[in-house]
């Protein structure tokens, strides 16, 4: 019993940013063993885990540190919602289910496309000016790890486009590709779009850049990730109305699958925003 709990305590303290474990965590474990492990303990500091995240302490590392912890988190997450909202635009608006006499699907879609077409903008715009502090620096520096590294936002929708239209010629017919090869397709883009955001947060973690590229990312990550919030919200509405009034359609008389994008929806969009807040906050703060 005690060696699960412990297993408990240490999955609670994994919930926690880098710097507070790496400063806090021996101490606390030790601490909550003494108490036995007991359940009460575990929960409690499984709870105060998020806003360890949201209100970091000041003394654990400073502010360009926190933007870039910040972004690196927030842009995996933030590539993560927008690929679920991609494939929510693939299942739903290009397949046309617009179910008659219910507006709110319609009005969902074009809340939904407004924001993710905002979002996008943000993070592009935003984060240009960086990517190419980073991208002078590690050419000027030969550092080709890192070249590659930045060059992945690039080089992975690339890669994922050729790939496309190769399957779509191969296995296409005239409905498209069959369910399983969309399955596949989605998961490879899900995969290449992890190492495009990773790719960076890589490099920004051993380039270190600082100044107002940072600043300006930091500060357009939380105009991206709020609409980004905003799309995911549209589309559960979207996702709930079909389930609700278009029954009919395919695959919305069944709640699983619905249920379980939802899920993934809200978990990212938690990450995303609580990510996103810590860095513009650390980007607005004086001094």
């Amino acid at each position: 019993m005690s060696s699960n709990m412990s297993r408990a305590t240490r999955l609670a303290l994994a919930l926690y940013p880098p710097s507070w474990r790496a400063r806090y965590a021996d101490e606390v474990h030790a601490l909550v063993e003494q108490n036995k492990n007991s359940r009460r303990d575990v929960a409690s500091l499984a709870w105060r885990a998020l806003p360890a995240w949201i209100w970091p302490p000041a003394h654990l590392h400073d502010r360009p540190a926190r933007m870039r912890a910040s972004l690196s988190t927030g842009l995996l997450s933030w590539s993560f919602l927008t690929g679920l909202g991609l494939v929510f635009a693939q299942l739903t608006q290009f397949q046309g289910f617009r179910p008659a006499g219910h507006p709110v699907i319609n009005a969902s879609y074009l809340v939904f496309d407004v924001a993710l077409a905002l979002s996008a903008a943000a993070a592009g715009l935003g984060g240009l000016p960086l990517w190419l502090v980073m991208l002078r620096r590690a050419h000027r520096e030969r550092r080709r790890r890192d070249v590659a590294c930045l060059l992945l936002p690039l080089a992975a929708p690339a890669a994922f486009l050729a790939g496309l239209s190769i399957t779509v010629r191969l296995v296409g017919g005239a409905d498209g590709v069959s369910p399983w090869w969309f399955g596949i397709i989605t998961l490879a883009g899900f995969g290449l779009a992890a190492a495009a955001a990773a790719g960076p947060g890589l490099a920004m973690r051993r380039l270190k850049p600082r100044g107002p590229a940072l600043r300006l990312a930091a500060t357009a990550g939380g105009v991206a990730a709020g609409a980004s919030v905003v799309a995911a919200a549209a589309s559960i509405v979207a996702v709930t109305g079909l389930s609700l009034w278009a029954r009919g359609f395919a695959g919305y008389h069944h709640h699983v699958v619905p249920g379980i994008y939802l899920a993934l929806v809200v978990l990212a969009a938690m990450v995303t925003a609580v990510s996103a807040a810590r860095g513009a906050r650390a980007a607005t703060q004086r001094g």
